[in-house]
């Protein structure tokens, strides 16, 4: 296996909470791991018998890894930057925080209300 593709699975390994704990102790981790191994190891040596360029081995590599040909996608990360944009596109502008606070909100607790 190419030092590439070693890293790519590997990248793709690390991506995952958990699994390299779950390699040692699950078997069906553990299998589906070293089948998408055999699996990369495989298509590198076909590529590199076929004389294929190695910057199109990478790319091949990464398509089969991350299904884009530039890959090294970091989910987690993307994940994350997602969650932040949904929760800042949920949150009041200060305009209508202002608003609301000037227009006197009310009570915040029911014990409050006949204070």
């Amino acid at each position: 296996m190419s030092q590439h593709t070693d890293d790519t699975l590997g990248r793709y390994l690390d991506q995952q909470p958990g699994m390299r704990e779950a390699l040692l102790h699950d078997p069906v981790q553990h299998y589906q791991a070293q089948f998408m191994r055999r699996t990369l190891a495989a298509a590198d040596r076909a590529m590199a018998d076929e004389d294929v360029p190695d910057a199109v081995r990478r790319r091949v590599v990464n398509r089969i890894v991350w299904g884009e040909p530039e890959g090294r996608v970091d989910v987690h990360a993307q994940m994350d930057r997602q969650r932040k944009a949904m929760a800042k596109s949920m949150m009041p502008s200060a305009e209508a925080l202002a608003a609301l606070l000037a227009d006197g909100a009310g009570s915040v607790r029911p014990d409050e209300e006949n204070q």
